[in-house]
């Protein structure tokens, strides 16, 4: 399995109203310090992948909506606010409010 499949995977069983970060998918797909891996499997995503759900960390208590290009940074607030995330102004989300932790 490649790692775009591993982490492709982790992201498809982040569920509904909850959200990881890019590290945090890498780590969960077995890849170590593999953030920018997990941000490029989700520019990438094939269409139904929840790419809505991993968001930059900003630190250990927020993530935050890393898009640069506003258009898509305003679909990500839309999709996500549809499922029952805050997103605050600065598009930063609560970790411990919508922070997935598997089991």
């Amino acid at each position: 399995m490649t790692n775009e499949q591993r982490i492709l995977e982790v992201v498809r069983a982040i569920p509904r109203g909850k959200v990881a970060t890019y590290g945090q998918v890498a780590e969960l797909a077995g890849i170590a310090r593999g953030h920018r891996i997990a941000a490029r499997a989700m520019k990438t995503a094939p269409s139904g992948t929840p790419w809505q759900r991993v968001l930059g960390k900003k630190d250990a208590r927020r993530a935050q909506i890393s898009i640069q290009d506003p258009e898509h940074a305003t679909r990500q607030r839309k999709l996500l606010t549809r499922e029952g995330v805050h997103v605050d102004a600065d598009g930063l989300v609560s970790l411990r409010e919508h922070g997935w932790l598997p089991a």
